[in-house]
């Protein structure tokens, strides 16, 4: 059994050996391959910038703690913040505070960079890999309607936009960061800053749309109990005043205890208005930018040695795999193993090739014979 092993593993060590020169053809390729993408591939930049939420103290000294307040905090808090910072309504913003047609700059730039310093044959290869890359956010070409022109190309920052940031919460705080990656470091870094600034301009109005919501409601139960408890009250005045009532001082205890009771709803109504209306103009969310991004020093892709690291495993598996395939697909006898194991035959004898001359002549069918008479017996 372990000959049939050792055997076994020889068989495949010489079809290894046998098809090095196609594993090497297929190395080589994936490694050039590999190599090309790796020069004409546009370096990528990434730029971070961290904020912190907290609520504020005088929310909590109001309303209790934000974890059980539906309204102004929760447990959630924090996912709730990335998926806005994550909306199409801040990248928008964004859109709208970045310079026109900064994308397009950056790109002609890199494009310039690129034919500075490669070859006419990555110019092409490059300029075709930009056109496949960006075809599906490409902008709108020629449009006689200005407006829709500039609607397009503001669309289509924001696509941009938002497929460049990510963010993400720092573990077990209420720190979340925001990265953004650009192939101009200066761009990531005004991105990523831009977008937590438009994050904490936003939040502040949708708060202090949530207090004046507030107010109003209560406002409206404020003016509703104030009618109510001035009929309830004259309703009093007009049985005490009455005479011959039936049960009168019965029906007097209830309507007392009855304006009492809307007596302390008006005074805690008239309490949280009070409240509310300060709420207004306070933030209930304190919004901080603690690390503002800064344009990073290098680019974090491509990176090329691991690129080429991973080309080289992935080419010798690709010729590993083609070599035992070509070796399988290969039904031609080249040996004596090949005539057992096809032709299911004994193998009788075996004629070397023998180009050597003996005695100053070539070996001739004569002498071939005479060998395989010897041989058989």
């Amino acid at each position: 059994m372990k000959e049939i092993e050792e055997e076994s593993l020889k068989d495949y060590v010489n079809i290894l050996i046998k098809r090095k020169l196609t594993i090497l053809i297929i190395i080589t390729t994936v490694l050039l391959a590999v190599f090309i993408i790796n020069n004409i591939s546009s370096p990528v930049y990434e730029a971070t910038t961290t904020i912190l939420i907290s609520p504020s103290t005088d929310q909590q000294s109001i309303f209790g703690s934000t974890r059980l307040n539906p309204i102004f905090g929760g447990s959630d808090e924090i996912e709730t913040h990335i998926a806005i910072l994550k909306s199409h309504s801040i990248a928008q913003g964004v859109a709208e505070k970045l310079p026109t047609g900064i994308f397009e700059k950056v790109q002609a730039e890199n494009w310039k960079e690129k034919q500075e310093s490669l070859g006419w044959p990555f110019n092409v290869l490059f300029k075709f890999y930009l056109r496949m890359k960006n075809s599906d956010t490409t902008i709108t070409a020629i449009n006689h309607d200005n407006h829709i022109e500039a609607e397009s190309h503001i669309q289509g920052m924001i696509k941009q936009i938002r497929n460049s940031i990510t963010v993400s919460s720092v573990a077990d705080t209420n720190m979340i960061e925001i990265s953004c990656e650009s192939n101009d470091p200066e761009l990531a870094a005004e991105i990523a800053n831009t977008t937590a600034s438009v994050f904490v301009e936003k939040s502040l109005i949708i708060n202090r749309s949530n207090a004046s919501e507030a107010t109003k409601f209560i406002e409206e139960q404020l003016r509703e109990k104030e009618i109510e408890l001035a009929e309830q009250e004259e309703e009093l005045q007009y049985i005490r005043s009455a005479e011959g009532i039936e049960d009168k001082e019965l029906l007097l205890a209830s309507l007392e205890r009855t304006v009492r009771v809307s007596e302390n709803i008006y005074l805690l109504l008239l309490e949280k208005y009070q409240e509310a209306r300060i709420n207004e103009v306070m933030e209930f969310i304190d919004i901080r930018i603690i690390d503002r991004a800064l344009a990073p020093n290098g680019p974090i892709k491509p990176r090329k040695m691991l690129n080429l690291a991973i080309g080289g495993i992935l080419g010798l598996m690709i010729g590993t795999i083609l070599a035992f395939f070509l070796e399988y697909m290969d039904n031609t006898i080249k040996n004596a193993k090949d005539v057992e194991r096809f032709l299911d035959l004994p193998v009788l004898g075996i004629i070397p090739k023998d180009t050597s001359p003996k005695n100053g002549r070539k070996k001739t069918v004569k002498d071939v014979n005479s060998w395989l008479t010897h041989i058989l017996g």
